[in-house]
Order: C-alpha cells, then sequence, then structure tokens
C-alpha cells in the first residue's frame, strides 16, 4: 500500500512539473503506446519472436535463475520436512531468516540469507513465477554478474531496512530481492524510453511530422538496439500487477520493499544505458556492487550489537525464584531452631542482595536496547531496587524481632520497662510492615515480567 501511495505522489507530482503542451504530447504517447499493447496482447507477431531469439543470442543459457530458483525452493522444502511449523519464527531464524538480535551481533550473513527464506507456499510460489520471468529476460539483457548482484543487494538493503524498523522481528528479504529486479526492469524500460525519445527528436530534426504520433520499432532504436517489444511488456506487466497487489495484501509492501525497488532502479540507471546493445562490463558491475557494499555497511554500522534481552529478564526470573527458594528452607531451619535469626539476616544481605545487584548490573550494561524491550528492562530494574530494599528490611525486622531484653524489674522501674516493651514491639512490627511493604511493591512489578517472559521472536 505504500508504494502505491509513492507511486501516485510521483505520478501527482510529475503531472503538476510539466506544461499543457508536454502534457499533450505524452498523452499522445501514451495512448500510441496502448494502441500498440492491445495489438501486441491479440496478435503476438514475429516481433515477440524476434526478440525472444535476440535473448538468446545474448545469452544463450540462464544459469543464475534457476539457481536461485532451486535454492529458494530447497529452502522451503527443508523448512516443511523438518519438525518445526514455517509459520514459527523460530524455525525460519533457523533457516536463515533474520532477527536484528542475532544479525547485529555477528550473524551479518542472514542478510543474504534471509532472501532465500518464505514465510508460506504461496509467497515462494509468486516470487518463484515472478523471478522466472524476470530472469528470462533480466539475466540475459544485463547479464549473470549484474542479474545476480542486484537480486543480493536488493534483498540485503531491504533486510537492513527491516533490522532498523523491527530490530526484534523475524523478517525475510526474499520480496525485497524480486522488488529489486522490477527496480532493473524499470531501469531498463526509462532507457528504452529515452532511447525513443531520442528517435524522435532526431525525427521531428529532419522535418518528420509523424514524429510526435509514432514510436520505433524494436530495429529502429537508436545505435540499431533492440528494445522490449509491446506483447513482452504486457506479459510482464501482468505479472508486475499481480505481484505487487499479493505485497500490498500480504504485509510486503512496506519501506523496506520500496527500498530494494530503489536498489535495482539506480543499479539499472548506472550500468544500463548500453544494455539494449551489450551487457555490462564486469569491472562497472564490480564496481557498482563495491559501491552498494560500503554503503551497506556505513548503513550497518549504527545498527550493531542490538541488545538481546531475553537470557538477562530470564535470568532475573530465575534469581528471584532461587532465591526465594533458597530463603524458605533457610526459614524453615530457623523454625526448627536449626539457624539463628543472625544467619538468617545475612543470608539475605550477604547473598540474596548480592545476586540482585549483579543481575542489576548486567541490566545496566545492556546497550542499544530496542524500543519494544526498554519499557521491561525499566521494570526488571525497578523490581531488582525494590526486592533488594524489600531484604534488606526483612534482615532489619529479623534482628529487631531476635533482641532479647532482660527480664522486667521490679518496683517502680516496671512501668518504665514496659514502655520500652511497647516502643521495641512497635518498632519491630514496623520494620516488619516496611518489609512486606517493599516485597509486595516488588513481586507485583515481577509479575508484570513474568507475564511477557520468555520473550519469543514475532514475525514482522
Amino acid at each position: 500500500m505504500n508504494l502505491i501511495l509513492l507511486l501516485a505522489v510521483f505520478g501527482g507530482l510529475a503531472y503538476r512539473m510539466t506544461s499543457a503542451e508536454d502534457r499533450a504530447r505524452y498523452l499522445g504517447i501514451a495512448k500510441h503506446f496502448v494502441q500498440r499493447l492491445k495489438v501486441a496482447a491479440t496478435e503476438p507477431g514475429p516481433e515477440y519472436q524476434s526478440f525472444r531469439e535476440a535473448l538468446r543470442a545474448r545469452t544463450r543459457h540462464a544459469y543464475v535463475t534457476p539457481a536461485l530458483v532451486a535454492v529458494n525452493v530447497m529452502v522451503i522444502g527443508g523448512i516443511l520436512s523438518g519438525a518445526g511449523a514455517i509459520s514459527n519464527p523460530d524455525t525460519l531464524v533457523a533457516w536463515g531468516a533474520s532477527l536484528g538480535t542475532r544479525t547485529t551481533n555477528g550473524e551479518w550473513w542472514r542478510l543474504v540469507t534471509s532472501t532465500f527464506v518464505h514465510t508460506g507456499i504461496l509467497h515462494l510460489l509468486i516470487d518463484v513465477a515472478v523471478l522466472i520471468q524476470l530472469g528470462a529476460v533480466l539475466e540475459r539483457l544485463f547479464g549473470r554478474l549484474t542479474f545476480t548482484g542486484v537480486y543480493l543487494s536488493a534483498g540485503a538493503f531491504a533486510g537492513l531496512v527491516n533490522l532498523s524498523s523491527y530490530p526484534i522481528g523475524v523478517t525475510t528479504g526474499a520480496s525485497g530481492a524480486i522488488f529489486g529486479l522490477y527496480g532493473l526492469l524499470l531501469a531498463l524500460l526509462t532507457w528504452q524510453l529515452i532511447s525513443e525519445l531520442i528517435w524522435q527528436l532526431a525525427q521531428r530534426r529532419r522535418g518528420d511530422p509523424a514524429a510526435d504520433e509514432s514510436a520505433p520499432d524494436a530495429d529502429e532504436s537508436v545505435e540499431s538496439g533492440f528494445t522490449i517489444p509491446l506483447i513482452a511488456m504486457k506479459r510482464l506487466g501482468v505479472g508486475a500487477a499481480v505481484f505487487l497487489v499479493y505485497s500490498a495484501l500480504s504485509g510486503l509492501a512496506h519501506t523496506a520493499e520500496v527500498t530494494g525497488l530503489a536498489v535495482g532502479l539506480i543499479c539499472g540507471l548506472v550500468l544500463g544505458r548500453r544494455v539494449s546493445h551489450e551487457e555490462p562490463k564486469p569491472k562497472y558491475v564490480g564496481a557498482a556492487m563495491a559501491v552498494c557494499a560500503v554503503i551497506a555497511v556505513v548503513c550497518a554500522m549504527p545498527l550493531r550489537n542490538i541488545a538481546d534481552v531475553t537470557p538477562e529478564i530470564n535470568r532475573v526470573v530465575a534469581t528471584e525464584e532461587r532465591t526465594a527458594a533458597t530463603y524458605q528452607a533457610a526459614w524453615d531451619a530457623f523454625k526448627r531452631q536449626r539457624m539463628t535469626a543472625e544467619a538468617l539476616a545475612r543470608l539475605a544481605e550477604r547473598t540474596i542482595v548480592p545476586e540482585l545487584q549483579a543481575a542489576d548490573a548486567r541490566l545496566k550494561a545492556l546497550a542499544n536496547v530496542p524500543p519494544e524491550h526498554q519499557g521491561l528492562v525499566t521494570d526488571a530494574r525497578e523490581y531488582l531496587r525494590l526486592r533488594s530494599t524489600s531484604w534488606r528490611a526483612r534482615a532489619d525486622a529479623i534482628r529487631r524481632a531476635d533482641t532479647d531484653p532482660r527480664g522486667a524489674p521490679g518496683g517502680a522501674a516496671d512501668s518504665s520497662w514496659r514502655l520500652q516493651a511497647e516502643a521495641r514491639f512497635r518498632s519491630n512490627m514496623a520494620a516488619t510492615g516496611r518489609a512486606e511493604s517493599a516485597e509486595r511493591a516488588s513481586l507485583e512489578v515481577f509479575q508484570r515480567i513474568r507475564r511477557e517472559a520468555p520473550l519469543s521472536p514475532r514475525l514482522r
């Protein structure tokens, strides 16, 4: 949907920026194009066959396209034959999908492998059908190096955008790679349109009055380069429409996919100026891919080391369960008079509290925490602070309750002793109340944390 809106905006801007005379001329060209497309759709004629033969003459066998199809099919075949469900994010990650907390922590290869991971059979079938259709044209025109480089680069850049937008989501770059091929096709059609406009200008300079009402045939383009006939455009257009509608309805036409389209378009504009005559030279393709790699590295730098808070949150939960069980066992021993009150207090102060402080230090040390997890980390640190306070208050209450005052004196001092005993009792009750209040507050936060842990990745 975002892609459709973007195209609509660009179309509106182009309309507003052209004069009425230019719009009329372009409208005439478009009408003539539609008429030729209609004729081509019903009568393919020898032009289409000639185009196919010219493609085969350029590159007799397309090896990259079937190889990419085979890899995509093998990956989803492995997923389906495994124990995990294809809808399970963990399964997709195991087969190479991208997850920010893993990709940005040394597994950057996932930006490439994620381009071969699909989230369903229909997703695979549509991508493979489009890949075969585009590959039959683009691999032969642009060459194997350009075709492969654009496919992988578009998928990788789409993956980078996904990392930025969904740092804790499981994402795939398959659709981004296909959008990149459509960008390459748009670049090819752009250069073809430029050739036609140059041809019209040349005809006008020769004084041909029909220059504005016609377009060059496949064998009349500038410098005798061949162009994509209208019947081929029609078939590619139908495939593009199906792919775009499916992507929009499936939520696979967002900023990441538009980025893939832009990568393919830019690479095609840079490398495709003479593609109707010859493949881009390997040195130019290598230079373009090197520039893409450098840009990708620069874009990836701010995304490095996205924190995976899951282990630390799970450790906090485990620490609470372990320390609570340890204290309960010590309390039972205390009630059976197998442990002194001072030993029980020291357990809380010198064993349990340091464990909580160590957990808090690990949480504090986390850097580049995703926005989706920042609230959870804040809650965990608040729980650890409150729980440490409650254990200190509990130790204080134990010591106060263990105070063994001397027996009540006789005579006049008896009333003073009673007042002191009442004061100690109130102090003990206040200390116990503070401990219980801090404990309740900490456990409320703990339950909120526990409801969200263990954390599991989700599909975008």
